[in-house]
């Protein structure tokens, strides 16, 4: 088949029309000096004529296609599966996937012989790379055993389909159970199904192994638990996870915790005895546990073997416990869900030694005032509390004298700006206006529903600056701090304070650029009492003074302890997760931090792996912002791993810290007894509209006879384009050509004189 038609310059006939137009008016143009005769005159306007029919072709650019169909090569590509999950049981007696899949091949032999003489085949071994298998007279040269260690289809299938660039494949087989193991495969299952699709290749998959019903009938399984917990020293480590049971409906199971501790010693907690109701139900699993001794821990929980489990690695999973000594716990009661209380529990959550604790007192239920927190307020276990927008009405003295109690005992307590703070929220004549370092007025009352009262607060934008050095102003070092709380968003306003009492301890650290106080501190028996006028401080957050916010909160807590002397450095190390597959290459981050939270930047940092066995090997490091990064090389031996991370400051060593990690000690082809045969079906259901789709094994012959007795017909349309002068022999024949006529023309008008 084949037809002609023109691709004119710049896709326009219009322009071509215009050209060959103005070339046929300079056929009017002749020499006005001399008459030549009609004869001369028509050879001359041939000759133009002519050229100018060339340009103009050439303008057209003549295209001829011609489509022809040619016959090609069929191929057929049969992989199947050599890793060692093909090890496990094929079905519910004894002989293994590997057994089964090897018979089927042997029997198929003289077929795939037969087929070599029509059709190319190609054989190949898949794990996580691709093998080929020699297929000569005598039959295929199969491996003796299954030893992958891992299963990756989707690249291998793509690896095989392009060693056979350029043939026509009548079919892809593809054998095996079709789990996928490979931890980071470079082609995804479904990705290469879409490949077959989309060169219309037809994929018949042959699933080995019996199907996850059937396997997971007899299993049980340690699931959702967290890898890395955090708790202060002596304080309940609630630990939850979840136990799958499948098959063991209605039998008792006991589960233990395993409980590593940091001097070597093992604790046993449990067992607890779980029952599941319904097959594959997800039993939650409770553990509490209180670590008397700051540390690291290992936390283990397994889950007891039951008779009949094929696989039984998953019975347990590990977890890291960092126990840390002297934490803060403070307690932070709320009135108003503002953006203030948002940003501050962001700030003081970032610190790994505050545990906060947040209530909110909803001021629309004022019907069921006061709220009774006399417990919580006399508990030994806080040692500061905050006090937002919360009005006096809802504590009243049944909480604010344990209160006022606990602060003249030693604890800290902040209080915040807010509509119902201070005198406005009525707090003179109770138990807390003694222990407040500002005074109240009888008249500054703001009421419920009522309208906000303006004379009780400081109008913004209000710019809130140090007036003295104090550990909760110093965001800075030097000069510096001046400037940085000049260069912090104003605030939207603050209560108006009435006075500041004249006592011992009583400091006014911030105020307005006019002298109003913000920020007042002071002392009451044996603690330390802050009052905040302003709620505003998220701002800084929002406009990206985030560092600034968190320690100015964090210092502020720290002061309200007394801990804001401590020369204490905070040396860390960061894991984003815990638990590894094999091959995995961990990254981490780390820092040096002084007491308050102000990054070390001259510190100079080392890293360790400590790999299982206490072997020691060096890790790279590299300045990132305000910490380090690093990574490791990709780790293959299941068990602990540590990263221990030394920082120096002037040649001495300022801190250590250590990040531990988990290699599973599971073997990822052997972990899961299950068959993925869904997954190979819709790899085949990719491919249905070519003739895809899944083959039982018994059916593998009977498939193979069917392309050996009806070969696919496979054409190629071969499509061959010729344009003029788009060749660089036709270029030369066709200028050559326009050259001659143009030469000739002039020697003939030379010859006559006309010129």
């Amino acid at each position: 088949m084949s037809h002609w038609h023109f691709e004119p310059v710049l896709n326009s006939y219009a322009v071509v029309t215009a050209v060959a137009a103005v070339l046929c008016l300079l056929l009017l143009v002749g020499p006005g000096f001399r008459k030549l005769t009609a004869w001369r005159r028509g050879v001359l306007v041939l000759l133009r004529l002519v050229v100018i029919v060339l340009v103009v072709v050439a303008m057209l650019r003549p295209t001829h296609i011609s489509t022809t169909t040619k016959p090609q090569t069929a191929a057929l590509v049969l992989m199947f599966d050599q890793s060692r999950s093909m090890q496990l049981p094929h079905s519910s007696g004894q002989q293994s996937r590997w057994a089964a899949q090897r018979e089927i091949l042997l029997r198929a032999q003289p077929i795939l012989r037969e087929l070599v003489d029509k059709i190319e085949v190609s054989v190949h071994a898949y794990d996580a790379e691709l093998h080929p298998v020699e297929l000569n007279e005598r039959g295929l040269t199969l491996p003796e055993s299954a030893d992958g260690e891992q299963t990756d289809i989707g690249s291998t299938l793509h690896d095989a389909l392009g060693r056979e660039l350029g043939k026509r494949l009548a079919a892809v087989i593809l054998l095996g159970d079709g789990a996928q193991t490979a931890f980071d495969p470079a082609v995804e299952i479904q990705e290469a199904g879409r490949e077959l699709a989309r060169l219309g290749y037809p994929l018949y998959t042959v699933a080995f192994g019996p199907a996850g019903d059937v396997v997971q009938a007899r299993d049980v399984a340690v699931e959702n638990l967290q890898d890395q917990y955090t708790v202060f020293v002596k304080n309940e480590l609630p630990l939850r996870a979840a136990l799958r049971v499948h098959g063991y409906v209605n039998r008792t199971i006991p589960v233990e915790l395993f409980v590593e501790k940091p001097n070597g010693e093992n604790e046993i907690i449990g067992p607890r005895m779980l029952t599941a109701r319904e097959d594959g139900q997800q039993v939650a699993v409770e553990m509490r546990y209180v670590p008397e001794e700051p540390g690291r821990y290992k936390l283990t929980l397994r889950a007891a073997e039951q008779p009949g489990e094929l696989v039984t690695k998953n019975n347990q999973l590990s977890a890291f416990l960092r126990v840390l000594e002297g934490g803060l716990k403070v307690l932070y009661l709320e009135g108003a869900l503002r953006w203030e209380q948002e940003f501050l529990r962001r700030s003081l959550d970032a610190s790994p030694d505050i545990e906060l604790d947040f209530q909110w007192i909803d001021s629309r239920r004022r019907g069921g005032w006061p709220v009774v927190l006399s417990r919580e307020l006399s508990d030994p276990k806080y040692d500061a509390f905050i006090i937002g927008d919360l009005d006096s009405e809802a504590l009243q003295d049944v909480n604010l004298k344990p209160l006022a109690e606990a602060v003249e005992r030693g604890k800290g307590l902040a209080l915040l700006g807010g509509t119902h703070s201070f005198g406005a929220g009525g707090y003179l004549g109770t138990p807390l206006a003694d222990v407040m370092p500002i005074e109240m007025d009888r008249f500054e009352r703001q009421d419920f529903d009522a309208p906000i009262r303006e004379d009780l607060h400081l109008k913004g934008p209000l710019r809130m600056l140090p007036v003295r050095s104090h550990p909760v102003t110093t965001l800075a070092s030097g000069a510096e701090n001046d400037s940085l709380w000049k260069r912090l968003p104003p605030l939207k306003g603050a209560n108006k304070f009435v006075g500041i009492k004249d006592a011992a301890g009583v400091n006014v650290l911030c105020e307005t650029e006019d002298g109003q106080p913000l920020l007042v501190v002071g002392e009451y028996g044996g603690g330390r009492v802050l009052a905040m006028a302003a709620d505003s401080t998220w701002r800084w957050w929002m406009q990206g003074h985030q560092a600034a916010h968190k320690r100015f909160w964090r210092q502020a807590v720290l002061w309200l302890v007394r801990r804001d002397d401590s020369e204490e450095n905070d040396v860390w190390v960061g894991l984003q997760r815990h638990r590894f597959n094999p091959g995995a290459s961990v990254s981490f981050t780390a820092g040096a931090n002084t007491a308050s939270g102000e990054t070390i930047d001259d510190a100079v940092m080392r890293a360790e792996l400590i790999k299982p066995g206490e072997e020691r090997r060096p890790l790279r490091l590299a300045r990132d912002g305000d910490h380090w990064a690093g990574a490791t090389e990709s780790v293959e031996e299941p068990g602990d791993y540590v990263i221990e991370v030394h920082a120096e400051k002037d040649g001495k060593l300022i801190g250590t810290a250590r990040g531990e990690f988990l290699v599973f000690d599971r073997d990822v082809e052997l972990s899961n007894a299950a068959a993925d045969h869904d997954q190979l079906a819709r790899l085949a259901a990719q491919t249905k509209e070519f003739g895809g789709r899944p083959v039982a094994p018994e059916q593998l012959t009977t498939l193979l006879e069917d392309l050996r007795d009806r070969p696919p017909e496979m054409e190629i349309e071969v499509q061959t384009k010729w344009q003029l002068a788009d060749r660089e022999k036709n270029a030369w024949v066709f200028f050559l050509c326009l050259i001659a006529l143009l030469t000739v023309e002039w020697v003939l008008r030379k010859r006559w004189s006309l010129v």
